[in-house]
């Protein structure tokens, strides 16, 4: 049922949860969704195969919440699962660790009113456990203001992996539109999302914090190998699906961009001791930018 308005029967918002083991975590969550100041809306949670308290904790929130489970078959396809059921008009999709501010979805839905031919509409995020990086926002203050005066570029979300779906809301005809989340990825599914949406439908940003990240040793991103494997995937798959991306970025631009990925992929190999592995990536990266002294002298020093 929907949170807080029992008279009706469609919310315009649902709220989709995919949680694995997060049974210690997963409470702060759904307590800052449900006590939203906005309150047409639902919240859908999807148990991605949970082997903890998940079930338990899930059913003592009654029906406050709709819960389906699944075997463990990763984020994106428990957060399809949540869409396919979900009945608002807009999509909120929240990891089971961070935290939504209590004007997240007042904020947002606020903003998608305005903007309604939108595929998705986002906005900026902090750290729960102070500033990271050096600074205190995921995108950076200066940067955030930009991308709200001048609108959001291809290049922009091509750069820096700048879309966080924690701080967004999704148009349900277009996430159907464009099938949902790629099954096959398991990290990097926010950043091709991102792309698919970005290529086909407008795209509109609010410069203003609306979610807390929660940085801690159980984040899935922290799988430095496959996140940089990923990320080197979607950025193929964006210009094999569509070309006129290649054109707009340019190939100089996408070669520097997955070369360093690689880069990247290929020292963190040689520190963790598969040493195989890091001379193939660093070969790769140094194919793909065959004028780089750094990528050169890399593969010099591990042959």
């Amino acid at each position: 049922m929907s949170v807080g308005t029992p008279d009706r029967s469609v919310p315009s918002v649902s709220v989709v949860i995919a949680a694995y083991n997060r049974a210690s975590l997963l409470p702060e969550t759904l307590d800052a969704v449900l006590a939203q100041r906005f309150r047409d809306f639902e919240v859908i949670v999807v148990d991605d195969g949970s082997t903890d308290d998940t079930q338990r904790l899930l059913r003592s929130y009654g029906d406050q919440i709709r819960s389906f489970y699944q075997k463990n078959s990763g984020p994106a396809t428990a957060r399809n699962l949540g869409i396919h059921h979900a009945r608002g008009q807009w999509i909120s999709i929240q990891d089971s660790d961070d935290i939504p501010t209590p004007d997240h979805l007042e904020s947002l839905f606020a903003f998608a009113e305005k903007n309604p031919d939108c595929g998705i509409v986002f906005a900026n995020g902090a750290y729960l456990g102070g500033p990271e990086h050096n600074r205190e926002t995921i995108i950076p203050k200066e940067k955030s203001r930009r991308l709200a005066q001048r609108g959001v570029r291809l290049l922009d979300l091509f750069e820096k992996s700048i879309v966080r779906l924690q701080a967004a809301l999704l148009s349900k005809t277009c996430l159907e539109t464009i099938g949902g989340h790629d099954e096959s990825l398991r990290i990097c599914m926010d950043l091709d999302l991102a792309f698919r949406i970005f290529m086909r439908y407008p795209v509109a940003y609010l410069d203003k914090v609306v979610f807390l990240y929660r940085k801690h040793e159980g984040n899935i991103g922290r799988n430095q190998d496959l996140r940089l494997l990923e990320n080197i995937r979607v950025i193929e798959k964006l210009v094999r699906e569509f070309p006129q991306a290649g054109e707009e970025l340019g190939t100089r631009r996408i070669a520097q961009r997955t070369a360093y990925r690689y880069y990247r992929l290929a020292k963190g190999r040689w520190k963790a001791g598969d040493r195989d592995g890091a001379r193939e990536a660093i070969r790769k990266a140094a194919s793909l930018c065959p004028f780089s002294f750094k990528y050169k002298l890399y593969q010099l020093r591990w042959v």
